[in-house]
């Protein structure tokens, strides 16, 4: 059974997270309607977050100019990905 509540919506591939200083966090590999997942672009984005930390992420997609900033609280830091939670 899938715990999901919300669906996932689908973005460019080229979509990144960037936060309020303007450092890249990484691809936005995931978005639905209660959070987001990134693929991090360094380790920098993977030290600098902490679980519970909360903050503003912008999310931008090049290829057609968007840019729309949302506030979340990091849920998960792995290796691979970083978890939000929209609040």
């Amino acid at each position: 059974m899938d715990r999901r509540e919300f669906e996932r919506v689908g973005l460019p591939a080229t979509a990144f997270a960037m936060d309020k200083d303007g450092n890249d966090l990484g691809r936005v590999a995931e978005i639905s309607g209660g959070g987001l997942q990134i693929d991090p672009s360094s380790p920098w984005a993977r030290l600098a977050l902490l679980k519970g930390q909360r903050l503003v992420v912008t999310v931008v997609e090049p290829a057609n100019g968007n840019r729309t900033d949302m506030f979340v609280e990091v849920r998960y830091v792995r290796s691979s990905s970083i978890g939000f939670r929209f609040l």
